[in-house]
């Protein structure tokens, strides 16, 4: 019996996932593309290809990723997630940083 990847995943990924299928669809519409020279140029089959455009989340991240790059829009897709897009991330940082800068001591090797 094949394992369901929807019980592993989390309720809040697969709204987002589902959203970002319907973006690589409308991408591709609006390069004037069908589905077939879509996955044609993905290297994948159409049926790969459409379980992308349904936000499938068992589609490997190859395959997501071979679709964006393809669209152009990969470099969009990683500049999203690069730190300096991370508030959250940035702020933990910036509450775990030294507050204070301590200078190491320093032996002296002349004291008598």
């Amino acid at each position: 019996m094949k394992k369901s990847t929807t019980a592993s995943l989390l309720p809040s990924v697969a709204a987002p996932l589902l959203a970002l299928g319907q973006h690589i669809r409308s991408a591709r519409q609006a390069r004037g593309w069908t589905i077939a020279e879509a996955a044609a140029r993905v290297v994948v089959s159409t049926a790969t290809y459409k379980r992308i455009e349904a936000g499938d989340p068992s589609v490997s991240m190859a395959s997501w990723a071979n679709t964006l790059c393809q669209l152009q829009l990969l470099d969009a897709v990683i500049g999203a997630a690069a730190p300096a897009q991370d508030a959250l991330g940035e702020g933990l940082r910036a509450a775990q940083a030294s507050k204070r800068i301590r200078k190491a001591k320093v032996k002296d090797d002349y004291d008598f």
